[in-house]
């Protein structure tokens, strides 16, 4: 039976007949202003409320299986989303947002339908099996009774994801209920951000494969432009971005700016003109601090070079974190999470960690006495002659020094003999998969996590520069031929008095 609907176009018309101008609305008060547009949001937000549940029904009924008889088809259209498009006049990214909330609602609904269906009729639930309501149900609800937009649903609902790695859907429903009374007065972005958010603290393993596909994604692009100029583009994980981001915010400091140019900005005729000639200032000065980078490379203390304070980058990270090797942490400035194998990475090049405990107080606010001198990183470059990794020919220039005793489980000494060059790719691959490295004497073993090798065979890690080179004195001082550790061979059995940690926090 065919279901009449409203009158929508008479609305329409209706409010085209208020005959409202700019005019109109520049001889409002201020408070008369701000709650028209107030009023003209929430009507705004229940016509797409609508618009999204008739969205979803077109694109039922235009899905593959009619074939040619499928409402867009018959309209003239390619598919479902050029259709919509046509009628909407907004983006696709717009459409299929509209799409994915109409959908998302109509799911919902159905499986509610059905239940009702099995609870009014007996002879149904004889039948047919239960079908309990999708995890996002309390989503589609906020949307139908109008206490979310779908702007906000939409991004909730791709803040979250699917159902994967950690999070299941018991999981990703209890978020919702965190997430909903949260996001009720938020826009689509902070609802993304918290969304994603709550996602990462439910999943680290996902934080962790996300991790692996932006390493994947890295680039960097340079070109020279017709006029002759040099452009560039670059995009880089959240470790290592953050790291350059850090540099690119000190040297566009204002302070860096001269006094008179600082106190135009208050100025209510040049205050816009005089801060947009500070910001070119500024990254033409930072333009200038990267080719002095790039030009000194890694033979100038940074320190020096601009001047200032180094800069840093913090990891934030529960101490129950690096205890347990469970869970994930965060870059300060930066919204996303990090695996637990980054973590680890950072602490060995140098990044300060700000440690919290399971109450919330601070338990260490990071110290750079861990970190290998320069004089230290040379000698090993000498000693290891590039990556050590039995696979891997990566020059030491590729390379950074690893503590083969994690800084914080083994309290790491930061000397010779427990450090080792690894080049990045194998630096993080060794934290992420949970390789192990032991030391008999000068000899260094590697040890395949379960996963990779059941029986953790040691495999011999051996220099890339050549024994008799490093030791061209008395040839009689090379080591003796390498004999594995036994598989009883522990940690603690190497170090049996474990020594104190070496560092004072600052």
């Amino acid at each position: 039976m065919s279901e009449t609907l409203p009158d929508f176009a008479g609305i329409t018309g209706a409010l085209r007949g208020l005959g409202l101008t700019p005019a109109r609305f520049h001889a409002a008060d201020d408070a008369g202003l701000v709650g028209a547009l107030e009023a003209i949001s929430v009507l705004r937000h229940e016509v797409e409320r609508h618009q999204a549940l008739a969205a979803a029904e077109v694109a039922r009924r235009s899905r593959a299986g009619f074939g040619q008889q499928s409402l867009a088809r018959r309209d003239g259209h390619t598919s479902t989303g050029a259709m919509l498009q046509s009628i909407t006049r907004s983006t696709k990214r717009d459409t299929a947002a509209l799409v994915a909330v109409g959908e998302m609602v109509a799911e919902a609904e159905a499986a509610a339908e059905f239940e009702r269906m099995r609870r009014d009729d007996p002879g149904i639930a004889g039948v047919l099996p239960e079908t309990p309501p999708p995890w996002f149900a309390p989503l589609s609800d906020a949307v139908v009774s109008g206490e979310l937009t779908v702007a906000v649903a939409d991004a909730i609902r791709s803040g979250l994801g699917e159902p994967g790695g950690d999070a299941d859907e018991e999981q990703l429903g209890a978020a919702l209920g965190e997430l909903i009374p949260l996001c009720r007065d938020a826009n689509a972005d902070a609802a993304r951000r918290a969304a994603r958010q709550a996602r990462d603290r439910i999943d680290a393993a996902g934080v962790t494969a996300r991790a692996e596909r932006q390493q994947e994604q890295q680039f960097w692009r340079v070109w020279v432009k017709p006029d002759g100029m040099v452009r560039g583009e670059f995009e880089l994980e959240p470790v290592t971005g953050m790291l350059v981001k850090a540099v690119f915010d000190q040297l566009t400091h204002p302070r860096l700016i001269e006094p008179n140019v600082r106190r135009g900005f208050s100025d209510p005729v040049r205050g816009d003109r005089a801060f947009a000639d500070a910001r070119t200032t500024r990254e033409r000065h930072a333009a200038d601090g990267l080719v002095e980078l790039l030009r000194a490379g890694t033979t100038v203390d940074p320190s020096r070079l601009l001047n200032a304070v180094k800069p840093s980058v913090r990891i934030v990270v529960n101490e129950h974190t690096l205890t347990s090797g469970h869970g994930s942490g965060v870059l300060e400035g930066h919204p996303d999470r990090i695996p637990i194998g980054a973590i680890h990475t950072g602490l060995c090049e140098g990044y300060l960690p700000v440690r919290f405990d399971q109450s919330g107080a601070c338990v260490d606010l990071g110290r750079d006495e861990r970190l290998f001198t320069t004089k230290q990183k040379t000698l090993l470059a000498i000693r290891d002659g590039g990556c050590m990794d039995p696979d891997c020919t990566r020059p030491p220039s590729w390379t950074e020094a690893h503590h083969i005793d994690h800084w914080h489980r083994d309290n790491g000494r930061t000397d010779l003999a427990d450090g080792i060059l690894l080049c990045r790719r194998d630096h993080l691959r060794y934290h992420n998969e949970g390789w192990q490295i032991r030391r008999h004497g000068t000899t260094y073993w590697l040890i395949p996590p379960p996963g990779i090798d059941p029986h953790q065979t040691p495999r011999l890690m051996r220099p890339k520069t050549p024994a008799d080179i490093t030791h061209p004195v008395n040839p009689a001082q090379l080591p003796p031929p390498a004999t594995p550790p036994t598989p009883a061979t522990t940690h603690e059995q190497e170090h049996p008095h474990p020594h104190p940690h070496p560092h004072a926090a600052r």
